[in-house]
């Protein structure tokens, strides 16, 4: 769906263009994205995170490489085929209403039964109450949800979110998740790219993540993959007499945790052996509270990361 090849931005004024001092916000930046796709998009600020956007939004040109959405050059796709936008910083004229906006937007991307899908995504996202109030008088929380609420007023293929849950409190945090989440469901080939400094968010959003760095690729980590072989589990059991014993019957190697015997780390090669070895345990008369896989977490991993000085090229 989305395809970079090589692609390198630079900035150059004319003071730059005379000293040689070009900016280069990115460089030799490749990355595929998938249909049914969604890519987080992290990274310290200067990274390059903003420059790659507005390539894919066709604001900009790549000063070398290639940016194709579909088969087709950025700008070109979003003429024809438009793309679901929320940027960092929300900036409408004050002097509009929510209705009014949400209007001219719809308008603009030429959105199908435009009077029904501007209300109910004013109800959707709570401001249908605000529909008569200027742009100017909104808080920070519900000016988030004025543009959220357009980006979801047509069915697009490709929606970019840059730091959405801005100004949102917990619950609408949650029920975002859940609209993001209806809106794939909805098209299993769509695609959503979201850019965060909130790493537990696109931990819960994203199945794939771009970390970019001094404008180049350090890493993809995929969030979706199933436990290797020789993964570790924390295997929780209810208390009992003979619980420990039990346990270490069945998983000799079973490690209790520091202030909980009654919680293990256990180790296997495969699943089929983990299955045999809690079918086991529960013939025994165990009873199991909890049987997950450890993992690093997303902010884990960016941290290793970063240690390890990673480049992707």
């Amino acid at each position: 769906m989305i395809h970079l090849e090589d692609v390198t931005k630079e900035y150059a004024g004319p003071l730059a263009r005379a000293t040689g001092n070009r900016v280069r916000a990115l460089h030799g930046v490749s990355l595929h994205v998938e249909p049914g796709t969604a890519l987080g998009i992290v990274g310290p600020n200067g990274a390059g995170k903003s420059t790659l956007i507005r390539l894919l939004l066709g604001y900009l040109r790549p000063t070398r490489g290639s940016v194709r959405i579909g088969g087709m050059a950025a700008r070109p796709y979003v003429r024809r085929h438009g793309m679901a936008y929320v940027s960092e910083v929300v900036a409408l004229p004050p002097t509009w209403t929510v209705g009014g906006a949400l209007r001219t937007f719809a308008t603009m991307g030429r959105v199908e039964n435009a009077p029904e899908r501007v209300q109910a995504e004013m109800e959707r996202f709570g401001i249908a109450e605000l529909a008569g109030r200027r742009v100017s008088s909104l808080s920070k929380g519900n000016l988030q949800r004025v543009a959220l609420a357009q980006a979801f007023l047509g069915p697009r293929q490709v929606m970019i979110l840059d730091e959405p849950t801005s100004g949102l409190d917990p619950e609408w945090v949650m029920r975002l998740r859940d609209y993001t989440a209806e809106w794939r469901q909805a098209d299993p080939g769509r695609v959503l790219l979201m850019a965060s400094h909130n790493l537990d968010e696109v931990e819960r959003v994203a199945d794939r993540v771009l970390v970019l760095e001094q404008g180049r690729v350090r890493e993809i980590i995929e969030l979706r993959q199933a436990p290797a072989q020789g993964a570790a589990y924390r295997l929780e059991v209810e208390p009992g007499d003979f619980v420990p014993a039990a346990v270490r019957a069945a998983f000799p190697d079973a490690v209790a945790e520091e202030g909980a015997p009654f919680a293990f780390r256990v180790q296997v090669a495969s699943a089929a052996e983990l299955s045999d070895r809690a079918a086991h345990l529960l013939g025994a008369g165990v009873l199991l509270r909890a049987l997950v896989p450890e993992r690093q977490t997303l902010e884990e991993r960016y941290r290793a990361g970063r240690t390890a000085g990673k480049v992707a090229r």
